[in-house]
């Protein structure tokens, strides 16, 4: 099975129902391993330079538990195997992250493996925020509830009525909204991001030097395009800090938006950015945040009253 495919067998975990609790463990909504490449050390500890949003000042936070609940990803179910397979996809991609970035630095370009995991993990990177999990929570909170689903699932059945006699999906359906629904629609909704995904380029935006991109607590930068029956249409494009020199770009190549002049770069190969790039790109990030943005190394700043 190749790369592309794996993630479309991981799926198939997901289509169980009712479950139990398992221990207690801290589960990050942005991963550690991605962290560290903007965060610094001090006194043997990880940490991060933030900024809040509406705030003057900048805080350091220990990377072990910031962007971090208890248990927030665990799925009820009678089968262990279950419980935790949505936090087991999460570490799957972030063993894989540090291996991304070797063969970036190393070969210039990414490797067909690390091409394959970056078109996956944007999608998971997508369904861990909390921007994400609040637009998810709202929708099943509407009468879009049922539409909603029928989208993020039709790829798991042959038709819109067969999909409608899954037991998986009368489950997501009908049942009461809680954290372990919620969990499972991410699951799919990220299985559906990845079916459009798999079919995008990546171009590589290097930083200039002394000016690394900034990263937030929402990092992947969705600028949608909604069709109908869709939530991720052809014109969508998606940017992602992978770390403080590399920026992600994705878009698809048969796209009949040709005005981003990002779309004319080759595929996989590495483009130095210019000022303007770098100040419409850095831009982009800061207003995509949740709550923080991530500021690269040790930043300590405090802005004066006016």
């Amino acid at each position: 099975m190749g790369y592309l495919g794996k993630f479309s067998a991981i799926i198939e975990q997901f289509k169980v129902a009712l479950m139990k609790q398992n221990k207690k463990q801290n589960q990050h909504k942005l991963p550690q391993v991605y962290m560290r490449r903007f965060g610094y050390e001090i006194n043997g500890h990880c940490k991060v330079s933030v900024l809040k949003m509406g705030e003057r000042h900048t805080r350091q936070k220990s990377i072990e538990s910031f962007l971090s609940d208890i248990n927030i990803f665990d799925i009820d179910s009678d089968d262990p195997k279950i419980v935790q397979s949505f936090e087991d996809l999460n570490g799957r991609f972030e063993t894989e992250y540090p291996n991304m970035i070797s063969d970036l630095e190393k070969n210039g370009h990414l490797s067909e493996k690390s091409f394959a995991m970056l078109l996956q993990f944007i999608p998971n990177l997508i369904a861990r925020s909390d921007t994400t999990r609040n637009l998810v929570t709202d929708l099943l909170c509407t009468d879009a509830k049922e539409n909603f689903l029928k989208i993020i699932c039709a790829h798991t059945a042959k038709s819109f009525e067969d999909l409608e006699q899954k037991d998986y999906f009368r489950v997501l359906s009908d049942s009461p909204l809680d954290n372990n629904i919620i969990n499972r629609v991410l699951i799919f909704f990220t299985s559906y991001l990845f079916q459009r995904t798999a079919h995008y380029s990546i171009v590589i935006l290097e930083s200039q030097e002394d000016k690394p991109w900034f990263t937030t607590d929402n990092p992947i930068i969705f600028e949608n395009q909604i069709h109908k029956f869709e939530i991720m249409g052809k014109d969508s494009e998606i940017y992602f800090p992978l770390t403080p020199r590399f920026l992600i770009y994705l878009h698809f190549h048969g796209s009949d938006d040709k005005t981003n002049p990002l779309r004319q770069l080759e595929n996989n190969k590495i483009y130095k950015v210019d000022d303007e790039q770098n100040i419409e790109l850095q831009q982009k990030i800061m207003i995509n945040a949740h709550q923080y943005v991530i500021i690269n190394g040790e930043f300590k700043y405090k802005f004066l009253n006016d």
